[in-house]
């Protein structure tokens, strides 16, 4: 049984003055279609389309969604065998580069608006095609009108299970890469391969000190601290003394925070957990204070490993106990669009966690 050849590609947009325009090609065989090509051996799919999109467009891209897998049959150019193709598409916003169609594939590539796009699709598009264009194109409509919002510049891509190899962190970075996502979250011992893995993009590096249990001690938490910041890290996920909260000992706390604070410098921000599952809505404000008045950066809700992760109530508290000079972190148990969107809502300015690319899906699940 012969292999399912994978493919990625995607639907291109760009903004204008008058709104956003798609870009289409005009293949070889004179239909119009999408950029898409063959995953290369070590890529992941969203590595594919991006790359794809470039070498047949000219075009530069972030990725802002995953849109649709396509299914079917094709004959295999050289043999003339049947085979399987699984293509996968993403919605991307061009970021740069300049039109240019690879001769060898295709005919013309132009960026057109959003409408004609679809008008041209359904008169000359791949019935396969179709309805991606329509997905896609509803989904640009939707984020030129506002009714479909572009998290990605918000989420902490994670990854802390303590089974986490250097090649799942890769692949992480690689992802963060293609959306271009706030930072990706990951232990201390991974925050220099993640440097250099990130190394020319936007992404940040973010790691943990203290984590999961925030009872290390204030020097350990500082030294900690200090080494990843050194490492490259520039933002810095501390557990706060979720012991000394509980007890009320909030002199401990503040020194505790102030101490991780110091040793980031100006190196990196701080960002304090405060394990709300933990706490009761008066300890959650009063520890959120405390951070705010020790000269975090953020509060985050939760480390995802106790307790229960974020609430819609418990970012709430956080905004209203550190107003809008201090940011707000949503995290623990945040899995679709709809939980990142209600928790901004309520006043999270970042949002952390482990599902990536599902996050950013249209429905309640990716669509691969």
């Amino acid at each position: 049984m012969q292999e399912t050849v994978k493919v990625a590609g995607g639907l291109v947009i760009r903004r204008t003055e008058t709104g956003l325009d798609a870009l289409i090609i005009d293949d070889r065989f004179g239909y119009v279609t999408l950029p898409k090509g063959h995953v290369e051996p070590g890529e992941i799919l969203e590595e594919t389309a991006l790359r794809e999109i470039e070498e047949e467009t000219g075009i530069a891209c972030r990725l802002l969604a995953p849109l649709q897998k396509v299914t079917y049959a094709f004959r295999e150019g050289k043999t003339g065998e049947q085979q399987m193709k699984d293509a996968y598409y993403y919605l991307a916003e061009a970021i740069g580069g300049t039109l240019k169609a690879q001769e060898e594939e295709i005919s013309a590539v132009r960026f057109v608006p959003l409408a004609e796009a679809l008008r041209l699709v359904e008169a000359n598009g791949y019935p396969n095609n179709r309805e991606v264009f329509a997905k896609g194109l509803g989904l640009a409509e939707a984020f030129a009108n506002g009714k479909w919002k572009d998290i990605t510049g918000l989420i902490d891509h994670t990854l802390l299970k303590p089974d986490a190899t250097p090649a799942d962190v890769l692949q992480i970075c690689k992802e963060a890469r293609a959306y271009q996502f706030a930072s990706v979250c990951v232990q201390p011992s991974f925050v220099s391969q993640c440097v250099q893995a990130l190394a020319g993009t936007p992404v940040k590096v973010c790691t943990v000190i203290g984590f999961p249990h925030g009872a290390t001690t204030t020097t350990a938490k500082a030294a900690e601290a200090r080494e990843a910041a050194a490492s490259g890290a520039v933002e810095l996920d501390m557990v706060l003394a979720i012991g000394r909260v509980i007890a009320g000992d909030w002199a401990y706390v503040q020194r505790d925070i102030e101490a991780v604070v110091s040793a980031a410098g100006t190196q990196a921000l701080v960002k304090v957990i405060l394990e709300t599952g933990l706490l009761t809505p008066d300890q959650q404000a009063q520890a959120a204070r405390v951070a705010k008045r020790a000269g975090a950066h953020f509060v985050k809700t939760s480390t995802g490993y106790a307790g229960q992760g974020a609430t819609v109530e418990a970012v709430r508290i956080l905004r209203n106990s550190v107003g809008t000079e201090v940011g707000v972190k949503a995290s623990g148990g945040i899995r679709t669009r709809a939980d990142a969107l209600a928790m901004v809502q309520a006043g999270a300015s970042r949002i952390g966690a482990s599902a990536g690319a599902k996050l950013l899906s249209e429905g309640a699940q990716a669509p691969f």
